[in-house]
């Protein structure tokens, strides 16, 4: 004797189908999910009619799909239903495989070579800081040394220093804040440089020049989201 289901039908709340289609598919336009949340409540209430035997039959879920497919058929027009030539068309492929020094040369032949002073402004040489700001190269190798000043490299050792980092012969208060939370020199001084929202559309360094140390120290933090010591 077939097993069959409580004389209770399963029921649907229409509204909590909503609820969980809306939250799912929160672009979805609310007549969509209203006819959805339909459709799965007639669903459930045909299948709540089912013998428990031939539902576990139905329940796996390519059975169920295919039918569903049938069902949805009906209500598509035929023109609409009948597959479409399809275009099929290939590519050209990825091309010749380049040595590794072919590939350098033809890179090399798209790179703009730029000035340092195109994306840092000013900046001069320990000699240049010398002469022009009055700090001696071994105090000025003391404050890289500590993080206190910006030395940006150019060529394979050189280092060259912002010039707009120094007033009054000594270097920005707040500068050591960001060095210490930036990942290197250069992206310090390229994140100091760029106008912040955060601070008014003025830039970091600026921001220091008007004595603003401890937001732009609260700020570099979280751009940076790290901790500084």
């Amino acid at each position: 004797m077939e097993a069959v289901m409580s004389e209770a039908a399963l029921t649907v709340d229409m509204d909590e189908v909503q609820a969980v289609l809306r939250g799912r598919n929160p672009r979805a336009p609310a007549a969509e999910i209203k006819t959805m949340a339909k459709i799965v409540s007639i669903a459930v209430d045909v299948m709540s009619g089912f013998p428990a035997v031939n539902l576990r039959g139905v329940a796996r879920e390519h059975k169920l799909r295919a039918a569903l497919e049938q069902v949805a058929l009906q209500f598509i027009p035929a023109e609409t239903a009948q597959d479409e030539a399809v275009e099929r068309t290939r590519g050209s492929g990825l091309g010749e495989v380049l040595s590794l020094s072919e590939g350098r040369a033809r890179l090399a032949a798209y790179v703009a070579p730029k000035a340092i002073e195109d994306w840092a402004g000013p900046v001069g040489g320990a000699s240049d800081i010398e002469a022009q700001i009055g700090v001696k190269r071994t105090t000025l190798n003391t404050w890289v040394k500590q993080g206190a000043v910006i030395g940006l490299l150019r060529g394979q050792r050189k280092l060259a220093y912002p010039l707009d980092q120094f007033i009054d012969g000594r270097p920005l208060q707040g500068i050591d804040d960001v060095l210490s939370v930036a990942p290197d020199a250069r992206a310090a001084w390229l994140w100091m440089r760029q106008p912040h929202g955060a601070l008014g559309g003025r830039t970091p360094i600026d921001a220091l020049r008007a004595g603003q140390q401890n937001q732009v120290s609260t700020i570099a933090r979280r751009d940076f989201d790290r901790e500084i010591a």
